[in-house]
């Protein structure tokens, strides 16, 4: 047979064949609420029925569908519903059009939970105990009723009770009353303490790696101390991989052995980066990064961020102490270059940082620094300084959304000071304070407010170098004026700084599609020199991107007061 031929009725039997194939039956539900529709649809799951049954075959399908809507029904409260069937079919298939008149649903007339044994008072479980669905007065919902339950026993789970079981689990049904009483027990059993725990690991010696394991074996289990060292371990970034893994298998005499396995990670880590803000135009950045130099932990970092109005070259060392997830202390030299607004300045600073974030939230930082610096204005002649100052400065941020937070706050402050008796060209004292709040408005909005302040006491201000001096205006400051363009002058009308900050923002914004959102503010405030403050004020509008990063934010702003007109402000970065 020529081959055309058997091409062409190959064609033909799959044109008559496909659309058998793909023929099913139909479900029609008409009435009721979405989920039970939902719910008896899944139940029944027509489609995967044959189209060519026998009669007694429909029969038994009928009846088997009758239950099956009954059970879908019953799971969500509707312990009444009557249907009305249908079937009908033609030459090709078959159809089922099932009418729901669901009748009153069952709703909980008394819901009691109770937990027993060693557990009873285990503020976790108390907690869980509490966060039920099942509230009197609501609907009956058999799936909610399990999953409740469930995540009751895997509280006590992660509270180390593996021996947790209910003793009592009813749903009584009073079809006359439609009412449900929920009973349940849970008696939690002992609860198990941590066995030994075995550590696999070899680029950190054990001292070390004994400072991160604080838990030993002895103490209760909690599956939340596990989550937690498993977090402080990947953040070391020490290690590529990290498992920290009860033997919940190997249970034995109320122990749980730990297995902790660490795969190191790559030793050298290299970083670049571009960016652009309106505050300092175009930038690069260059990062070199060795993770660990010795069997100690300790890291160096050299950065550079190359800015067009701002250069910072930097190298640090670091040595993780007593708490290593928490404390590390830091020795650091730098050298910074910023020309900004007719003014110069060229920093070298060296010195020691020690960082420790207390209670994972509260970081504190205690630094002494040494900071020689040429600094300028216009085409006056340039000044030196040289100043040892010892820093304290501690900060907090509430919010867990770090891209998009509806509900925050993030307080900043710091303290320094320099004299002339410990080797410094001059005496002075600052204090400084930023508080930024972030509160839902509505349904998709925020308020976002902002303000900072500051105050410098010093003997001779004209001594007081550049980098210590407060300057205002900019995309973090007051917006529609230029970045550091707000502050006293000299003769020559160029911003030379003052020793007082003072500003303040107001800012709504709201989501109008996917990750972007827009925002109208109001800032106002200036950097001064004591007496009457003449402040500055700024209104504009933006848009938010809000990406991976953090929101990229684009804002028109205009100066209310001056001759500064209107100003583009463009910046990335987390809202606290």
């Amino acid at each position: 047979m020529p081959v055309n031929i058997v091409r062409l009725l190959l064609v033909g039997a799959l044109s008559q064949a496909l659309p058998a194939l793909a023929l099913e039956p139909q479900l029609d539900l008409v009435g009721g609420s979405d989920d039970l529709r939902d719910n008896i649809r899944a139940y029944l799951n027509v489609e995967k029925q044959s189209c060519r049954l026998a009669r007694w075959h429909m029969r038994a399908l009928e009846r088997e569908f009758d239950v099956k809507v009954d059970e879908a029904a019953r799971a969500l409260g509707y312990y009444q519903l009557v249907t009305q069937k249908d079937f009908s079919r033609d030459s090709d298939c078959w159809r089922l059009t099932l009418t729901l008149p669901p009748g009153p649903a069952v709703v909980y007339e008394e819901v009691n939970v109770y937990v027993t044994g060693d557990g009873k008072d285990n503020r976790r479980l108390l907690n869980a105990r509490s966060n039920k669905p099942l509230q009197v007065g609501s609907r009956l919902n058999h799936g909610r009723y399990e999953a409740y339950k469930n995540n009751l026993l895997a509280a006590a789970n992660a509270q180390g009770y593996f021996d947790a079981s209910f003793k009592r689990a009813e749903v009584l049904v009073s079809q006359a009353q439609n009412t449900a009483r929920v009973n349940l027990e849970l008696d939690t059993g002992r609860r198990y303490h941590l066995g030994d725990i075995k550590i696999t690991q070899n680029i950190l010696n054990d001292d070390l790696i004994n400072r991160y394991v604080t838990l030993k074996k002895g103490d209760e289990y909690n599956a939340d101390d596990l989550v937690k060292l498993k977090s402080e371990l990947q953040a070391s970034h020490y290690f590529d991989v990290v498992h920290v893994v009860p033997q919940i298998q190997s249970l034995q005499d109320g122990e749980v052995p730990v297995n902790i396995d660490l795969n190191a990670g790559p030793k050298h880590s290299y970083s670049t980066g571009i960016g652009y803000a309106s505050d300092t135009g175009p930038r690069i950045l260059l990062g070199y990064q060795n993770r660990y130099l010795n069997d100690r932990g300790h890291s160096v970092d050299v950065n550079v961020n190359a800015a067009e109005t701002i250069t910072t070259y930097m190298l640090s060392y670091s040595i993780p102490m007593a708490r290593p997830a928490y404390q590390v202390l830091r020795g650091y030299t730098g050298f910074t270059q910023e020309k900004i607004n007719d003014s110069t300045s060229d920093r070298l600073v060296t010195g020691v940082n020690y960082s420790s974030w207390e209670n994972s939230a509260w970081l504190n930082n205690f630094g002494l620094s040494y900071e020689q610096e040429d600094y300028s204005f216009g085409d006056d002649p340039a000044r030196s300084s040289e100043l040892i100052i010892p820093l304290f400065s501690t900060s907090y941020s509430s919010a867990k959304d770090v891209n998009y937070p509806r509900r925050g706050w993030n307080v900043t402050m710091r303290l320094k000071g320099a004299g002339e008796t410990l080797g410094s060209s001059t005496d002075f004292l600052q204090a400084y304070g930023r508080l930024k709040m972030i509160l839902p408005l509505g349904d998709e909005g925020r308020l976002l407010l902002r303000g900072e302040a500051g105050i410098t006491e010093v003997d001779d201000f004209n001594k007081l170098p550049i980098s210590q001096r407060f300057f205002a205006g900019g995309d973090a400051s007051v917006r529609g004026y230029g970045y550091k363009t707000l502050g006293p002058t000299n003769s020559d009308d160029i911003v030379i700084g003052g020793s007082r900050l003072l500003t303040a923002s107001v800012e709504y914004d709201r989501r109008v599609y996917g990750d972007f959102s827009v925002a109208t503010f109001y800032d106002e405030g200036t950097a001064y020199n004591g007496g009457y403050l003449d402040r500055y004020r700024g209104v504009g509008v933006g848009v938010r991107w809000i990406s991976p990063v953090g929101p990229v934010r684009a804002d028109i702003a205009r100066a209310l007061d001056g001759d500064h007109g209107w100003r583009l402000h463009l910046s990335v970065g987390p809202d606290l």
